[in-house]
């Protein structure tokens, strides 16, 4: 019944090479992005958002919708139209939703419905064409949503828009996104494992899994991209990482497991990093016995035992980042954990300040691992930098991470300066790529780091307070915008920074004219 909608679609898709969606909203924050240098991609209009920047496919439902196309003249190549076009404009025109449907309850069912149709809330129809791309690529696709911003304090829509012909007061605006707000969360947790459509909000939400600043440097130019599903080059020195620790904050449950991944892929982080240790002979009998009440017993042994990864959770914490394509690595705090983590085949493993003074298995983890490494510094002087230096003489990179191990670190004791001494340190050993492992509140430290030279920061999170847990008091809260925020300081700070080339650029330019005297 709706094949020529297929048949478009294939004609227009087939001359593209990247699996990359832009889904166009026209909210406020598309003033704050760069759409101009989008990458290829399929770019699916709704509404009126052409006036913004003209994609391939229009999708619409409400009549003001096509006089305000009219006004401006139809761009998209194609059209699924809620109400006729002029016959010149390729277009489908789509049928009502039908009565056995047509409840918010069955959102859900009709997106998984092969038929489209005069969808209210328009974004489901471009929904559905992504699953149709995936189903039709035979992988999942990337869908990058702009302009949804799901608030009018920002303004009602972005300024580049012009007139607003949908004639809409401000309180049934309000009420409108505030329902599609929680419909798009329906389609976030339906589509979160990743192996169809990889959604991705781009604003300052506490689901947005890049601010708007972070998408015109990551994705529309500016710099190396690293995209959500792309790997990581762990050599590379040109971009700072955001490293989300976990520690054991998410307490040994898978569900909570995900959600903190989620969670923190959303927000930003380009990795994510647990520890493992084995409990029984990682502690002595007598620490094991000693009083530490937790909900799994009253020792330090029920504790450890209750919040470690066991292989069952490493498979899905594994399974769980390939998935939202995020890169994760594990603090090893012993041999018969690295062995653990070997069938991951890790590419990246961290020794801790915890285990600084392991020596007998630093030397042994150094003739078996050779692969980039990241080493914290806490509770270390100058000569744990030395050991550190020969024992891991054969691993091609040695992330140094400037660490204070006190929770919180006083700022008075936070030496941002260190970093600057491991970058000098980088100048004479190229393996290393000077960072900076946060205990401090805030980002006022990370920022300064950065400055200092540090491409790796790592900060503590965790999903809501726990009284019971180790490092819950420093960590940033996933379940607010907090994280969020935090990324967004780290990229200004970055941004901000910059090259290290002096040159002239284009935003300059001389106060005064040179002036030539006569005589």
């Amino acid at each position: 019944m709706q094949e020529p909608i297929f048949r478009h679609v294939k004609k227009i898709v087939s001359k593209l090479a990247s699996d990359d969606i832009f889904i166009i909203g026209k909210g406020p924050s598309l003033d704050e992005t760069n759409l101009a240098t989008l990458p290829p991609g399929l770019v699916i209009n709704l509404n009126d958002s052409e006036r913004v920047r003209p994609g391939d496919i229009g999708i619409f439902s409400a009549n003001w919708v096509r006089h305000s196309l009219a006004a401006d003249g139809f761009s998209c190549l194609y059209y699924l139209a809620g109400k006729p076009l002029p016959a010149s404009v390729p277009h489908e025109l789509l049928p009502p939703v039908p009565l056995e449907l047509d409840h918010d309850d069955f959102t859900i069912a009709r997106l998984e419905r092969p038929e489209f149709f005069d969808e209210p809330f328009v974004l489901l129809n471009a929904l559905k064409l992504s699953l149709y791309l995936a189903k039709l690529r035979g992988r999942p696709q990337r869908v990058y949503l702009l302009g949804f911003d799901f608030s009018t304090r920002g303004g009602a829509v972005s300024q580049k828009i012009g007139t607003d012909f949908s004639g809409a007061e401000a309180e049934e605006r309000d009420a409108v996104i505030t329902s599609q707000e929680s419909e798009f969360r329906q389609f976030r947790r339906y589509f979160s494992d990743g192996s169809r459509l990889i959604l991705r909000h781009i604003g300052h939400k506490d689901y947005s899994a890049f601010t708007c600043a972070d998408f015109n440097c990551e994705i529309a130019g500016g710099g190396t991209p690293h995209r959500p599903g792309r790997p990581i080059d762990l050599a590379n020195p040109d971009r700072v990482l955001v490293v989300a620790e976990f520690t054991n904050n998410h307490l040994g449950e898978a569900a909570r497991l995900v959600e903190m991944i989620e969670r923190a892929t959303e927000a930003g982080a380009d990795l994510i990093k647990v520890q493992k240790r084995h409990v029984d002979s990682f502690y002595s009998p007598e620490n094991l016995a000693s009083y530490y009440w937790s909900p799994f017993g009253e020792t330090l042994g029920d504790y450890r035992r209750g919040v470690e990864l066991n292989d069952e959770l490493l498979a899905l914490l594994d399974s769980t980042c390939r998935k939202l394509g995020i890169q994760w690595f594990c603090s090893v705090l012993d041999y018969p954990s690295y062995e653990a983590i070997l069938r991951f085949e890790p590419k990246l493993i961290k020794i801790p300040s915890t285990i600084s003074n392991h020596r007998d298995y630093h030397a042994r983890l150094a003739l078996s691992y050779h692969g980039p490494i990241v080493v914290s510094t806490g509770l270390t002087e100058q000569e744990y930098i030395d050991h550190v230096l020969n024992t891991y003489a054969h691993n091609e990179v040695i992330y140094l991470l400037h660490c204070i191990s006190a929770y919180p670190a006083p700022r008075a004791d936070c030496n941002i300066a260190v970093v600057r001494a491991y970058e000098a340190l980088a100048g004479r050993d190229p393996r290393i790529i000077p960072g900076y492992s946060s205990h401090d509140l805030g980002s006022t430290g990370c920022s300064l780091a950065i400055a200092a030279g540090a491409r790796m920061l790592e900060k503590h999170v965790k999903l809501g307070d726990v009284d019971w847990i180790h490092f819950d008091k420093v960590a940033i809260d996933l379940k607010t915008k907090e994280f969020s925020r935090f990324v967004q300081d780290v990229r200004t700070a970055e941004e901000i920074v910059g090259s290290k080339e002096k040159r002239i650029l284009d935003s300059e330019h001389h106060k005064y004219a040179s002036v030539t005297s006569h005589r």
